[in-house]
């Protein structure tokens, strides 16, 4: 453990390094307690380079959770643990990889800091793990508030169970936090999740969606104008989601749409939502705010790509009636809304393809008849 600690730094040949890295992983593997009690004698400052020992463990999630459990388990080796590591965060990690963890135990999360940014996924992921288990106290969550920009830094993530640890430890800080400042944290939060409301893992869909509505509920008196601004770009998102081909997110999404409609005073949309009167809730989106009308038709063609059959079909018919609402009625105007549509018109599903023929053909012949002139038609089924 000596050599290798003293050589690490100048081995940069990749061959040579992952030689070491795997005599590391072995001898970890077959005398785990001494090698962990060697390890801490190692353990350097969270901003030292000497941590380089302990990447190549925490890079192996198995390995790591065998080291940290034989710390935490092993009396004599937990106290001298606690003697040898004062100033680094690796009895706190030992902590994080148990399934219950002492309050007095966890001490200050600000130490947590760097290794949520970890390059590691298996690492980030052990951190969120710990901390959704401590941020079901009350008084730890409202600690953690220290960690909210590394924690929804986290809903970016590249790896879903990264994203999905997070939620919760953000679900936990929102139902224990009592009022939010001013503007700050719910309006940042509620920006981050907007994306996730599209993810490809319906799981991340349906909480963020739910943590969503929590952020919102949790801010109801205050209606900033900058957070109805983001309340109002969840509105066409949280519709179209009503079709979800998941059960639990189509469920989700009605839920969060009518709180949002109560933060936005809308009483009718709140109305159709509660009483999942999906068919009209689209144009109720577009008569109630007509000035909304060109970011709605902007906001839905992502789903015209969507790889759900429903959300497709549905940002058709939508983008159909938000042509009827558009200020600019011109030519122009009317060859934009087009060419989004005429892709669709050789989509694999064949209810697809006929809902935007039917459309190109409705708009074409309403335009026509608006303007007493013949608009050349150009869609595939005419050539």
């Amino acid at each position: 453990m000596e050599c290798i600690r003293r050589n690490l730094g100048s081995i940069h040949t990749a061959s040579a390094r992952q030689c070491l890295d795997s005599l590391l992983l072995q001898m970890t593997n077959m005398m785990p307690r001494d090698e962990a009690k060697n390890l801490l004698q190692f353990s350097p400052p969270r901003d030292s380079t000497d941590l380089a020992m302990w990447e190549v463990i925490l890079a192996m999630p198995q390995t790591l959770e065998r080291v940290l459990n034989i710390m935490m388990q092993d009396l004599p080796l937990r106290n001298w643990c606690t003697e040898v590591t004062k100033d680094t965060c690796i009895r706190r990690l030992a902590m994080l990889a148990q399934d219950h963890i002492s309050e007095e135990d966890f001490g200050n999360p600000v130490h947590l800091q760097s290794y949520l940014r970890h390059p590691s996924p298996e690492m980030r992921f052990l951190v969120l793990k710990g901390l959704c288990t401590v941020s079901e106290s009350p008084e730890k969550a409202r600690e953690i508030q220290v960690l909210l920009p590394r924690i929804q830094g986290a809903l970016q993530d590249t790896n879903t169970d990264v994203v999905l640890k997070a939620l919760p430890v953000l679900k936990n800080v929102v139902a224990h936090v009592e009022r939010w400042k001013y503007g700050g944290p719910p309006l940042l939060l509620a920006e981050k999740l907007l994306p996730l409301f599209d993810h490809a893992s319906s799981q991340v869909r349906e909480h963020s969606i739910c943590l969503f509505q929590a952020v919102v509920e949790s801010v109801l008196w205050q209606r900033t104008k900058e957070m109805k601004r983001t309340v109002h770009r969840s509105l066409l998102p949280l519709y179209f989601h009503r079709r979800d081909q998941s059960e639990s997110v189509a469920k989700a999404s009605g839920e969060a749409l009518a709180v949002a409609a109560e933060f936005l005073q809308c009483k009718e949309l709140k109305r159709l939502a509660q009483t999942e009167q999906t068919w009209r809730i689209g144009e109720c989106l577009l008569q109630q705010d007509r000035g909304r009308v060109e970011e709605y038709l902007q906001q839905s063609q992502p789903y015209l790509q969507d790889t759900q059959t429903d959300l497709r079909l549905e940002a058709v018919g939508f983008i159909g009636l938000a042509a009827n609402y558009c200020e600019d009625q011109s030519k122009e105007k009317l060859n934009e809304i087009l060419s989004v549509l005429q892709p669709l018109e050789k989509d694999p599903e064949p209810m697809v393809r006929f809902l935007a023929v039917e459309t190109i053909l409705i708009l074409v012949s309403r335009h026509n008849a608006m303007s007493g002139r013949r608009f050349p038609l150009l869609c595939c089924c005419c050539r």
